[in-house]
């Protein structure tokens, strides 16, 4: 394409097989074509580029903008990416898909990543910020620490901490999701809040704006559709 590249969505997430369906991986990046009410049957498309160290799917919203009496159809182009290199290194990455598509504004770059610090089916949205306020997140501190920048968008989505003190941070971020407690319920509510709310910020753009209808209630809903698994099929070339 040539036009210019409006967002650029990160995924992060381990790429390996035996962490797909961990806490700890990349649902969003599969799932986010269901934010544009698209046809489910329809694997989405991502292509492997190697060069990147990662999966890109290079796509175009279009939505229809209320302006008075009249609505005016907008389109915007969005990069979502996916990690080839494991979270730790997720900033080397996302550095190389910046620099491609000529992307220097760090504010057209959300990441989207799992959050400790907030409850399961919780969305947690920030922009900007201390570096101490981003660590303990190892992809952001990967991030952070790669763009030496704090600018770019943060989606957080809430897993929760561990129950018990016998389970440590790291085994409970590997870990998969359970059925117990709705916990895979709330999480797939939770992806399905989130492609809402990144399909909304790629239109305005309004941070504030999204924040405050998505990331502000703490309020569930009353019934949750029961999901049978977390794993988005995609259509994967170049591999």
């Amino acid at each position: 394409m040539s036009r210019p590249v409006d967002i650029v969505v990160a995924g992060l997430g381990n790429p390996e097989p035996q962490y797909a369906t961990t806490r700890h991986n990349d649902y969003l990046a599969n799932a986010m074509l269901s934010s544009q009410g698209e046809n489910n049957a329809v694997k989405p498309v991502f292509y492997r580029r190697f060069d990147l160290t990662a999966d890109i799917r290079d796509t175009i919203f279009s939505s229809k903008i209320e302006n008075g009496s009249s609505s005016v159809t907008k389109s915007f182009r969005v990069i979502l990416m996916k990690p080839l290199l494991n979270m730790n290194e997720s900033g080397v990455s996302i550095k190389k898909v910046l620099r491609y598509y000529e992307i220097t504004d760090m504010k057209k770059l959300i990441v989207v990543c799992d959050d400790l610090n907030a409850l399961p089916g919780l969305l947690m949205i920030q922009g900007g910020g201390h570096l101490a306020a981003l660590q303990g997140h190892k992809g952001i501190e990967s991030i952070v620490n790669v763009l030496e920048t704090t600018e770019f968008v943060r989606f957080r989505l809430g897993i929760g901490r561990p129950p018990n003190d016998s389970t440590t941070i790291t085994q409970w971020v590997l870990g998969s999701f359970t059925k117990e407690n709705r916990e895979m319920d709330l999480f797939g509510h939770l992806l399905h809040l989130t492609t809402q709310a990144l399909y909304d910020y790629s239109i305005h753009q309004d941070l504030k704006k999204i924040k405050k209808k998505y990331a502000q209630s703490k309020k569930l809903p009353n019934k949750l559709i029961e999901m049978e698994s977390l794993i988005f099929p995609i259509n994967l070339h170049g591999t």
